[in-house]
């Protein structure tokens, strides 16, 4: 018979593990670069959006500087005064505009260093200019400030917005270039992921193939090792039954024996001892000796008579059930002095002898048990024909069925109640005992009519 080698256990538990650890690492992995795509991604965003917000603030700062140097250039009555105001609101433009750049520069290395130089320069250079400018030493102030303004100013601030322009053009580009390297970023993770999923499941559905394999083989196993314990059990039953029916002949046989022969003989002896204690006569000792040799005779005869009725009742085959099961009781109640009483229904038609056979020997053996372990005082037996079964239920009045261990207990597996189920089973039917300590026991059995009958 086939049995799977233990390292089938173990490879599927090894193809399990593995598939466990590539799903762990996977999902780690994957979770990470996840995570890392997403910081990256808000990374680049924050950068390109504060270069954005930091060319914007160039652009409007430097444009707001303009329109200082436009009103300090314009201003007629009271020009230093504005001219004082301008040169501190340019200075504090320039601070502002100064520290955005280097505090930009420090994350931002997209945009080459010279072209922030060249943006930086042109900003000192027009800052520069619009101070010195904002206060011109001139008698015409308006002619004046037009020329400075079309001339130096706003020259320097197209300059600057040129500058800004190529700066936002070239994060622009970064930003581009960034997001479609982080694309094909996230591309080649999904395609590992593809890849890594693909080969889970290719190894799962391989670990599945063997696991199927392992269990059919498993399955086929049990199912054999079922059939032959059904096999077994079959040919145990089987032989029990043949061995019940020998052991049946056998007490017929033997019973027969002894009621014929040794009964046939003792009545014999007895006989010729009744003759020969006529012929003797007078003498009284020869007399006395005789009729002690019959006593022992008779008495003889009696126990070879009931070890007969015991062993295969001759009246069972004669009479039926109901009078040997009455017969058996009044010997019983004789033998223990425990009352007994027979309820019968329905018992009119003989049953089939196997039937009366394993109700005889249910009581018997029940009777046996209340005698030997029960300690009880009363015992009836309920014998009840039904249409297409009979019902025999043994109680009594004892002490009940003791916990296991008790060693003054009534075995329930006992050989006696063995033999009782191996019979009912034999012919179909149900057996049962029931009974708690100080309750009494009932013992029941069922046996199916239509089935022997049609046997």
């Amino acid at each position: 018979m086939f049995r799977p080698h233990p390292t089938i256990k173990s490879a599927l538990l090894a193809g399990f593990v593995v598939i466990f650890a590539v799903w762990l690492a996977s999902t780690y992995y994957f979770t990470a670069r996840l995570a890392e795509s997403q910081t990256r991604s808000a990374a680049i965003h924050a950068r390109f959006v504060r270069g954005q917000e930091l060319l914007f603030t160039v652009r409007s700062q430097v444009l707001l500087g303009s329109i200082y140097v436009r009103d300090a250039l314009i201003e007629v009555n009271e020009p230093s005064a504005a001219a004082a105001v301008a040169r501190d609101q340019l200075r504090n433009l320039q601070a502002q505009v100064s520290q955005e750049l280097e505090q930009y520069e420090s994350v931002d290395s997209a945009v080459a260093s010279a072209t922030w130089a060249r943006l930086e320069d042109e900003l000192r250079d027009y800052w520069e200019t619009a101070v010195r400018l904002a206060a011109p030493e001139s008698a015409d102030r308006v002619a004046t400030a037009q020329t400075l303004l079309h001339t130096q100013v706003i020259p320097k601030r197209d300059v600057i917005v040129q500058v800004s322009d190529e700066i936002r053009q070239i994060m622009a580009n970064a930003f581009t270039q960034e997001q479609n390297e982080l694309s094909n970023a996230n591309e080649q993770v999904r395609r590992r992921l593809w890849e890594t999923t693909a080969v889970a499941v290719v190894f799962g559905f391989g670990v599945a193939i063997l696991a199927t394999w392992y269990v059919g083989r498993l399955e086929a196993t049990i199912h054999e090792d079922h059939a032959e314990v059904e096999r077994n059990r079959q040919e145990l039953q089987r032989l029990s039954g043949r061995l019940v029916r020998a052991q049946e002949d056998e007490r017929r046989t033997i019973a027969r024996e002894l009621h014929d022969e040794i009964g046939q003989a003792l009545t014999a002896v007895d006989v010729e001892l009744a003759v020969a204690e006529r012929a003797v006569g007078i003498d009284g000792r020869a007399a006395a000796a005789l009729n002690e040799a019959r006593t022992v005779t008779q008495r003889a005869l009696g126990s070879v008579r009931d070890l007969s009725q015991l062993l295969r009742p001759a009246m069972l085959d004669d009479f039926g059930l109901p009078d040997t099961l009455k017969w058996y009781l009044r010997k019983f109640s004789d033998r223990t002095a425990v009352r007994t009483e027979l309820i019968e229904d329905r018992l009119t038609e003989r049953l089939p002898i196997d039937v009366e056979v394993c109700v005889y020997r249910t009581v018997q053996e029940a009777l046996s048990n209340v005698s030997r372990h029960a300690q009880a005082t009363a015992c009836r037996v309920f014998v009840q024909r039904l249409s297409s079964s009979l019902i025999v239920t043994v109680e009594d009045d004892g002490r009940g069925l003791q916990p296991e261990g008790d060693a003054g207990g009534a075995r329930r597996d006992g050989l006696g109640l063995v033999g009782i189920r191996e019979r009912v089973v034999d012919l179909g039917g149900t057996f049962r005992i029931e009974g708690r300590s100080g309750t009494g026991t009932r013992l029941t059995i069922e046996l199916p009519l239509a089935t022997v009958e049609r046997a």
